[in-house]
C-alpha cells in the first residue's frame, strides 16, 4: 500500500497528460492483484520507474503506448519491438531531438558526473556542463557522441571586447585612410587599412579561441537541435530511422531511469527480474 501511495503523491512529477494520469491508475490497480497471481506467469508490474519509461519512450520517439500494448510488456526486447513496429515508415525532427537528447544526457551523467536531475530540456549547458578544462571535455564529448557538435563561443564579456577591438581596427582605420586620402592627399593605398584591420580582428579572434568557453544554445533543447542540424546527414537514412537506433535509444533511457550500465541491458533481460525495475 505503501507503494500505492508513493505512485500517487508523485504523479505530479512526471508531468503526467489525463493519458498518462489514467495508465498510472490502471498500472496500480493491476499491480494489486499481483498478490494473488504467481509472478513466474505474470508480465511486468508497473510501478512507477516502469511508467517513468514509457512516458520517456513515448516522449522520444512521438508515440502513444496504449495500455493494452503497455500490459504486455515483460522485457527490454518486448518495448524494443513495439517501439519499432510503431515507429515503421515514419520519422520526425522532434523524435530525432528527443532521441538525442538522451543520448546526451546519459553521457553527461556518466561519463562526465552531470548529475542526473539537473539535465532537464530546459537546462543550460552554460550552467551543467563542467568548467574546469571546458574545451578538452567538450573534445572528448564529440569523441563519446560520435557526433560533431557546434564550437564553442566566447563569454559575453569577450565579445564584447573582440566587437570593440574590430570597430576600432576596421571602421576607425577606414575613417583615417579616408581623411589622409581625402584631405592630405596620401596615396591611394590607404584604402586597403580597414583590410588590414579584418586580418587583424580575425588574428585576435583566433588568438583567443583559448578562451571560448561558453554554449551558444540558451537550453538543452536548443543545443540538441543544433547538434541535430549539423549531423541529419548521417543520423537519419532516407527511409527514416534504423532498428538498431531505435533499440539503442531505448537501452539508454532504461539504463538511465534504472541505475545500471548500457551493456546490462539487452533484449531478453527481464525488466522486473532481471533489472529490478519496479
Amino acid at each position: 500500500m505503501k507503494w500505492v501511495l508513493s505512485v500517487v503523491c508523485n504523479l505530479n512529477l512526471l508531468n503526467f497528460s489525463a493519458l498518462r494520469y489514467s495508465r498510472c491508475l490502471f498500472f496500480i490497480f493491476s499491480a494489486l492483484t499481483l498478490f494473488t497471481v504467481d509472478p513466474k506467469t505474470t508480465k511486468l508490474a508497473m510501478g512507477l520507474d516502469s511508467v517513468e519509461i514509457l512516458v520517456n519512450v513515448e516522449n522520444a520517439f512521438g508515440i502513444t503506448i496504449s495500455n493494452y500494448e503497455a500490459e504486455k510488456i515483460a522485457t527490454v526486447g518486448d518495448i524494443h519491438w513495439l517501439v519499432w513496429r510503431t515507429l515503421q515508415g515514419r520519422q520526425s525532427m522532434r523524435c530525432k531531438t528527443q532521441q538525442l537528447f538522451h543520448k546526451l544526457r546519459y553521457t553527461l551523467a556518466t561519463k562526465f558526473n552531470v548529475p542526473k536531475e539537473t539535465i532537464e530540456l530546459d537546462a543550460s549547458m552554460n550552467e551543467i556542463f563542467p568548467v574546469a578544462n571546458r574545451r578538452l571535455l567538450y573534445h572528448k564529448l564529440e569523441k563519446e557522441l560520435q557526433l560533431k557538435l557546434p564550437p564553442l563561443v566566447l563569454p559575453p564579456g569577450w565579445v564584447v571586447v573582440l566587437l570593440l577591438t574590430g570597430i576600432v581596427l576596421i571602421i576607425g582605420t577606414g575613417v583615417i585612410s579616408l581623411v589622409l586620402v581625402l584631405r592630405f592627399h596620401y596615396t591611394r593605398w590607404l584604402y586597403l587599412l580597414p583590410v588590414l584591420g579584418m586580418l587583424l580582428t580575425k588574428f585576435i579572434s583566433n588568438i583567443l579561441d583559448s578562451v571560448r568557453t561558453g554554449f551558444e544554445a540558451a537550453t538543452l533543447y536548443d543545443y540538441a537541435r543544433m547538434v541535430l542540424t549539423l549531423n541529419y546527414g548521417t543520423m537519419v537514412q532516407e527511409n527514416g530511422t534504423n532498428q538498431k537506433e531505435v533499440a539503442l535509444v531505448i537501452d539508454h533511457i532504461i539504463a538511465d531511469i534504472a541505475g545500471v550500465e548500457i551493456h546490462e541491458v539487452t533484449p531478453e533481460k527481464h525488466l522486473g527480474y532481471d533489472l529490478g525495475i519496479d
